[in-house]
């Protein structure tokens, strides 16, 4: 009796002990309100999802200890909630419980401080282009049910702060002579602390800057703000022709976001905006689909609907609309894996681009890591609003029996604290190329605040049922980069016939780790290419040694895809007097000299006497490695980049073509 009893409670205690018994807590986080808050209302809204590897299957919450109460949830491994409660004056704490069916329990709490007399505070940037230059010295007006409640003018970096703010709903405008006219209508306060306003430079400075009033709702009568959807989001946007603007439209952009002016930072390989063209009436539409993928979820999540409208005089006119918005997509039951392969580059262009600059990507050869080149794709409908900084994140899932329902992409400054900047749609493929650019799923960050010099980690989260994140991956953008033309000089006469053709070559004032050329040189007589890119189309990458790409400072490395051989060439390394020395570099001065006919690939063994030609830059850009990430390529700043609209030998507006004359 006791042999049977002792072996009954050593079968009880294996099976307390793992066989069978849960012991994993959920986990809960609480996304509303933030921790250390001061709210001038008694009425607060709590928000925030838990998980459990089994079910989640209670939530409750207790205010200041008191007494557990009962929040409603739908059981499930990953459940949303959200309940209301009336803060006492003072600091509270809020405190949010989650279990499973074997009692375990999970806990988060947040501190939150009720002021009647506490007042809130909106600030932000204008800028010229989403990730362009500031606004100095634009009049910002803020006006709240029709009233104006406050004026500032913004600094000379572009911000502005407005404080002593009541809660409430409230319309900014920006005007600033030279420039067009920028509103904002829908600010929400205290929930948005922040806001960027894109003002640009007006089409006509004496036509009216008064930016075009929209008329958005369900189907032209049906309100749109406030509305609880499933799916598919009705809307139909109109222009009011009987208010100030300047005819005709330029454009219409309708998009979901999470939080203000994210619905227009970028394309990506699941999800998109919807853009009208030339019209004052979008007609009755619906956002569904990619439009959609991402957000939402079973219970009803609280988005916002986001209209940004363009009149001729680039008048802008931003409209935030905040709606519930349900889907039932079921891929949100699906438990995901961490996203692979993530990798952060940043693209500085000179000159910013836009979606009426060039109609089409450009697409160019570039050293994606050591010994390994592939094409970059430089996308004006990716580069929001003419951005000329923006950061591309690319990664792999390759779990093609569980994709994920989103995939939230994270940055941070300093690798441990990270902030949420965009959401896209989630996705699987079972393919994952060593070219980052290659990867099947992307996201473009050009948020405002990017900074040439800072560094950025990014890291991409999977959600469905679950989360998973990834490893993050760093990049630090770069300044503009601009290498000058110095000889032969323009317009310049009695040329030598086989000319030395020398460029300026800023590399490591800009902290680029090298740079690559490729160069056009042709009769402008017969329009014949005579050298280089016409006939081998390759870059010259030319590399100063900084400690950083594994040159010795002082040093030089220049190198090409040479077509003759099919393989890379080195034409100078300043390491070792036996290497060769075909293109002659001068660190100190920061100069590259390319003799004539240096790489064996001119059609003619010297140029005619007396014979004009023309030689520019045709792809010229910097680059930078991360040694941390096996020398991957994580940062280029683009010079000039070929053109789809012009003369095919002319690239970018404002690119250097110098004409010369050979003597005798």
């Amino acid at each position: 009796m006791r042999k049977a009893l002792g072996l009954g409670l050593l079968l009880g205690a294996l099976l307390l002990a793992g066989c069978g018994q849960d012991t994993v807590k959920p986990s809960v986080t609480i996304t509303a309100p933030q921790n250390g808050a001061t709210v001038n209302q008694d009425t607060l809204t709590v928000q925030g999802t838990a998980q459990d590897n089994v079910r989640v299957n209670r939530v409750t919450y207790q205010l200041n200890n008191g007494q557990e109460q009962e929040v409603p949830i739908t059981p499930g491994t990953s459940v949303n909630f959200a309940f209301t409660l009336t803060l006492p004056q003072g600091q509270n704490t809020i405190t949010v419980h989650a279990y499973d069916p074997s009692g375990n329990k999970g806990t988060a709490s947040v501190q939150v401080t009720y002021d009647p007399q506490a007042v809130h505070t909106l600030s932000g940037y204008v800028v010229r282009e989403n990730a362009g230059g500031p606004v100095a010295s634009s009049t910002l007006k803020l006006y709240r049910g029709g009233a104006l409640v406050a004026t500032t003018t913004t600094a000379s970096d572009g911000s502005f702060t407005f404080t002593n703010l009541a809660p409430g709903t409230y319309r900014l405008e920006a005007q600033k002579p030279g420039m067009a006219g920028s509103l904002v209508e829908g600010i929400r306060v205290p929930e948005m602390a922040s806001i960027t306003l894109v003002q640009k430079p007006a089409f006509d400075a004496t036509a009216t800057t008064t930016p075009p009033t929209l008329l958005i709702t369900q189907d032209g009568n049906i309100p749109l703000e406030g509305g609880i959807f499933t799916d598919v989001i009705p809307f139909r946007v109109q222009v009011d022709t009987s208010k100030d603007y300047v005819r005709p439209m330029r454009y219409i952009y309708v998009a979901l976001g999470r939080t203000p002016g994210s619905a227009f930072v970028t394309n990506s390989a699941t999800w998109t905006r919807r853009i009208f063209t030339d019209t004052e009436d979008t007609g009755n539409q619906a956002l569904s689909g990619s439009n959609v993928a991402g957000f939402g979820d079973a219970d009803g999540e609280n988005v916002y609907l986001e209209v940004v409208a363009y009149d001729f005089n680039e008048n802008r006119s931003h409209y935030i609309l905040p709606i519930t918005f349900i889907n039932t997509n079921p891929t949100q039951a699906n438990t995901v894996q961490a996203p692979t392969q993530v990798a952060a580059t940043a693209i500085t262009l000179t000159q910013a681009v836009g979606f009426y600059g060039v109609k089409a990507p450009a697409k160019i050869q570039v050293p994606v890591a050591k010994g390994q080149v592939g094409e970059l794709a430089l996308d004006p409908m990716a580069v929001p609003e003419g951005s000329n900084l923006y950061v591309e994140v690319r990664w792999c899932y390759t779990d093609t029996s569980a994709p994920p329902f989103a995939f939230d992409i994270e940055r941070s400054t300093d690798g441990a604290n990270w902030v949420r900047v965009g959401t896209v749609g989630g996705g699987a493929s079972s393919s994952c190329s060593s070219n980052p650019f290659n990867r099947p799923f992307y996201f473009r960050d050009a948020s405002p605040d990017l900074t040439p010099g800072q560094t950025y980690h990014y890291r991409v989260v999977a959600r469905g049922a679950s989360s998973a994140e990834s490893q993050p991956s760093s990049t630090t953008p770069l300044p503009p980069f601009f290498a000058p033309l110095l000889s032969p000089a323009d317009e310049s006469v009695g040329v030598s016939k086989t000319p030395d053709f020398v460029i300026g070559h800023p590399q490591l004032q800009i902290g680029a780790d090298g740079a690559a050329y490729n160069l056009v040189l042709w009769d402008t007589l017969t329009g014949d290419g005579v050298a280089w890119q016409t006939l081998s189309g390759y870059n010259l990458y030319v590399e100063f040694g900084n400690g950083d790409n594994g040159i010795p400072a002082g040093e030089a490395l220049v190198y090409g895809f040479h077509p003759a051989v099919n393989n890379f060439v080195i034409f100078t390394d300043t390491t070792d007097p036996n290497n060769p020395n075909l293109v002659p570099v001068d660190v100190a001065q920061g100069e590259v000299t390319l003799p004539y006919d240096f790489d064996g690939l001119a059609q003619l063994p010297e140029l005619q006497a007396l014979r004009t030609y023309a030689w520019q830059l045709y792809v010229s850009y910097a680059y930078k490695y991360n040694p941390g990430e096996n020398y991957r390529i994580s940062a280029y700043s683009i010079q000039t980049w070929p053109s789809s609209t012009s003369f095919i030998r002319i690239s970018r507006t404002g690119t250097q073509v110098f004409d010369f004359t050979t003597g005798e």
